[in-house]
């Protein structure tokens, strides 16, 4: 059942929208080196600062629980067993000095919607190796494998 669930979600990621960082004209392994050094320096500026909750258990009372017959009993009282949460409390920060820093080195953050399959089948396979000098408005993008990708500008 789980691996049915791990592939339907490895399905679903197809269809999603890409998210990625945009300067006309740049090599994908400059944006790759800019968006790790920007992750880098966000991680320094902005350590992880774990804050952990807990949310108490609950209390459930007994319950009188009688049969046909009349007979009754009642049952003991508990306790929930209390939830306990652990999140990093500067991870929106830390994303957000990460985003401004690829913003000061000229990149925007844009959505690219996946191609359709007819688009797919119509161009052939390759890899984006440097970002385009124009998007148009009907650009989308093919997913390859190894976390690689190719932008389809349609025109």
């Amino acid at each position: 059942m789980k691996i049915r669930a791990l592939f339907f979600l490895i399905a679903l990621a197809g269809c999603a929208p890409m998210g990625l960082y945009y300067k006309p004209g740049t090599p994908v392994s400059n944006v790759q080196r800019d968006e790790l050094n920007c992750t880098v320096e966000a991680e320094r500026k902005v350590p992880v600062r774990n804050v952990t909750r807990i949310i108490p258990g609950r209390f459930i009372p007994g319950r009188r629980i009688c049969d046909a017959a009349g007979n009754c009993r009642v049952t003991p009282p508990y306790w929930t067993e209390p939830v306990v949460i652990t999140e990093d409390a500067n991870l929106e920060l830390r994303d957000r000095v990460a985003a401004q820093c690829m913003a000061d080195r000229g990149y925007a953050r844009i959505s690219l919607p996946p191609c359709p399959p007819e688009v797919e089948r119509a161009v052939p396979p390759a890899i984006t190796m440097v970002m385009p000098k124009n998007l148009s408005p009907k650009a989308c993008v093919i997913r390859r494998a190894g976390g690689q990708f190719q932008i389809v500008n349609r025109g």
